[in-house]
């Protein structure tokens, strides 16, 4: 792909999104930040379809942590998205060692209340807990 095929798929990309923002969110960006935005995305699609010898890529590590923990570990998270209202919520429980044991997801309809969507999925992952005969578990949200 050449670079004005970068810059054509970025302002298309970040028009259409702003476009969808003001329509649905009623919300609207500045040019500043629509061309910040564009000239973020051209760098990374030219770093994914590019091949140059002289770019050293960094690797990145990245593990499950159970922060000493010997039993097994759930993580959770929900989210509220505002007009329509739209919240969701998921997790899963690792073993100790950080094998997948079982995992959930689902979709709360019509609450607006973040709390509410981050308080249910840790109750879903309770409610899956019992079911699994998980006794002892350390439960894990960014709430």
């Amino acid at each position: 792909m050449g670079f004005r095929t970068f810059i054509f798929v970025a302002c298309i990309w970040w028009v259409w999104r702003h476009r969808n923002l003001m329509c649905l969110n009623n919300e609207t960006w500045s040019l500043n930040r629509i061309s910040f935005n564009i000239q973020s995305i051209m760098k990374n699609l030219k770093m994914c379809f590019v091949v140059n010898s002289n770019v050293i890529l960094g690797e990145s590590h990245i593990k499950w942590n159970k922060n000493n923990h010997s039993c097994t570990i759930l993580n959770t998270d929900g989210s509220c998205m505002g007009s329509p209202i739209r919240a969701g919520y998921g997790g899963g429980f690792r073993h100790s060692v950080g094998y997948y044991l079982s995992g959930f997801s689902g979709y709360n309809q019509g609450s607006s209340d973040i709390v509410h969507a981050k308080l249910y999925d840790i109750y879903q992952g309770l409610l899956l807990a019992k079911n699994l005969g998980i006794e002892e578990h350390v439960c894990y949200s960014d709430s």
